[in-house]
């Protein structure tokens, strides 16, 4: 993809780049038995160097002179979300899905994923969705301002194709307007991770609420109190500086028993959810 979004850069018969995944899925996320491989071996080097590699590309995508549109027209988990995040522009069918499950493999988002999406749909959507892994329709993902057009499958390319080429940047991020909105940004902007994984926030009887804490609770926890750390210290700091966070807590995380524990019941495809240990 690196050296692909290089050539079309320096192709000057290229005005507008865009973006898709060929078959039913857009990117569903990176390879946990190459990671699974590297813990194995103690090489975490490796998987340094493949989220420097990452990095370059996501931050490549994200500084293009040429305008960059994501084609979203099915599953997209983990890197996908990434990758859409560094683009100018996402345009979804009703069949796109978009997911961050990191925090349910024992680690955390390492592409960006804790920096460019509070700064696209703001702090508490972000933890919302990082902390419970939920995966949101394309519908679901316009309302919280992640997708910037959702647009018939049938119609998906094409409109791509015409917003690579529209000068416009990208739009601002859409308020959260609907009450279960508001209140979800809410309750995630003003409560610790541990707390919420430990069902010791009050709710105030909303369901949704409830529901979200219940999901929080099954994730890893030194993994959620990276995730909430990467979020709330970049936010506060550049683009640049945040993303170098995540960048250096790799070796961190995937050194913890939690992360082989998480990354092996995924990888083995495992029914139910893997039990954390805290380490």
């Amino acid at each position: 993809m690196q050296q692909a979004l290089h050539d079309v850069v320096a192709d000057p018969n290229v005005r507008g780049i865009v973006i898709g995944g060929e078959g039913k899925a857009f990117v569903v996320g990176a390879d946990l038995g190459f990671f699974l491989r590297n813990i194995e071996s103690g090489n975490l080097e490796r998987i340094v160097q493949y989220t420097r590699a990452g990095h370059r590309l996501m931050n490549a995508i994200d500084a293009c002179p040429k305008r960059v549109v994501a084609c979203v027209g099915g599953v997209t988990l983990g890197a996908g979300v990434e990758i859409a995040l560094a683009c100018d522009c996402v345009v979804a069918s009703p069949r796109a899905s978009f997911g961050l499950p990191e925090t349910g493999l024992g680690i955390y988002p390492g592409f960006g994923g804790t920096q460019r999406t509070p700064r696209k749909i703001g702090v508490g959507l972000a933890k919302w969705l990082i902390f419970t892994g939920k995966t949101i329709s394309a519908s679901e993902a316009h309302k919280v301002g992640l997708v910037d057009h959702v647009v018939p499958h049938e119609q998906l390319e094409a409109t791509a194709r015409s917003r690579a080429l529209d000068a416009t940047r990208h739009a601002a991020r859409a308020e959260a307007t609907s009450p279960e909105l508001e209140a979800i940004e809410r309750f995630f902007a003003s409560n610790r991770a541990d707390e919420l994984r430990l069902g010791r926030t009050d709710t105030r009887n909303n369901p949704t609420l409830a529901r979200a804490m219940k999901l929080v609770a099954a994730k890893g926890p030194l993994a959620l109190r990276l995730s909430e750390r990467l979020i709330d210290e970049g936010s506060r700091q550049s683009l640049e500086a945040g993303l170098q966070m995540e960048i250096d807590h790799v070796v961190e995380i995937f050194s913890t028993e939690d992360a082989y524990r998480g990354l092996s019941f995924r990888a083995g495809r495992q029914v139910g959810r893997p039990e954390f240990a805290g380490r």
